[in-house]
């Protein structure tokens, strides 16, 4: 059985993030109103620094420990039209202290505003930019959440097309990969799913990417050729509308030879693990995420 705050936020979810139909214009007031606002306090853990960086190549935050070994580029999500990195602050410190590493929050230009390629091209400038600043590829993680699940796995699809080295890893909580929404979840999970709806997910890709690029793999991730990409994590809980999505991945990595590592849940709800350390189920598979990339727990 899920624990009393996974159980609590899923109610929560369902009345206050969980909505039926909403027009685009709708959808994007009433996702800003729900994720620009980071909830709870943040608790960096002793020997974690945050900072803020805005340069060329990449604006966003820093939270690393005083020598690091290794570097993180974390996306987060939002639908691809809303969001903070405020909200990953305790996720990235988390991660930081038990990897050693420098956990790098990239601040992405959001739809409809910036639509598709915005904000994969800042992305992989982002990517681009921690290879410059001297980090190994092979000590790159990248990781994200729902639509930064989705351009986690654009950022590796597209260096291809920039010529940059594949980081070591990468790791996705609940990604959104195809931006035609032909999901069956979609539909089969619109009831279990006790924070997004189908009309939700749709809507969001119509205003994200424009119907003559969805066929695009920067785009529709699940589209893309995964030959020789580095080992792949994906956690999905098995209500969640965007169940598919992470399964066709899983299912085209894995037939071209990628080692994947597939989480699946039950009793949870969509990227329960960005709500660490709060949620005891959070804990529990970012210590997965944490062994995956190949820190000690």
């Amino acid at each position: 059985m899920s624990s009393l705050t996974a159980r609590l936020v899923k109610l929560f979810s369902r009345r206050m993030i969980k909505r039926h139909n909403l027009s685009e214009q709708a959808l994007v007031k009433h996702l800003r109103k729900a994720f620009n606002h980071p909830p709870g306090l943040t608790l960096l853990p002793r020997g974690v620094r945050l900072s803020r960086i805005e340069t060329r190549g990449f604006t966003g935050d820093r939270i690393a420990t005083a020598t690091p070994e290794r570097a993180i580029l974390y996306i987060h999500g939002g639908a691809y039209m809303a969001g903070t990195t405020r909200t990953y602050h305790n996720l990235a410190g988390r991660l930081a202290k038990q990897l050693n590493a420098a956990v790098y929050l990239p601040s992405y230009p959001f739809a409809p505003e910036h639509p598709f390629p915005a904000a994969v091209n800042q992305c992989l400038d982002a990517y681009a930019w921690l290879l410059n600043e001297g980090f190994d590829p092979a000590c790159i993680t990248i990781g994200g959440d729902s639509a930064g699940g989705g351009l986690t796995l654009s950022t590796l699809l597209g260096t291809r097309e920039r010529d940059l080295p594949l980081p070591g890893r990468a790791f996705m909580f609940s990604p959104a990969t195809d931006a035609h929404g032909r999901g069956p979840s979609l539909d089969l999970n619109n009831d279990a799913d006790c924070m997004l709806s189908a009309s939700m997910i749709r809507t969001a890709a119509d205003v994200y990417v424009s119907a003559e690029h969805r066929d695009n793999p920067l785009a529709s991730p699940c589209l893309g050729d995964y030959t020789g990409m580095p080992p792949l994590m994906i956690l999905v809980d098995k209500s969640e509308c965007l169940y598919s999505d992470a399964e066709a991945v899983r299912d085209k990595a894995r037939q071209a030879g990628v080692d994947v590592t597939w989480i699946a849940r039950e009793g949870l709800f969509h990227v329960w693990p960005i709500m660490v350390p709060w949620l005891p189920e959070a804990r529990r598979d970012v210590d997965e995420v944490v062994r995956f990339v190949g820190g000690k727990v």
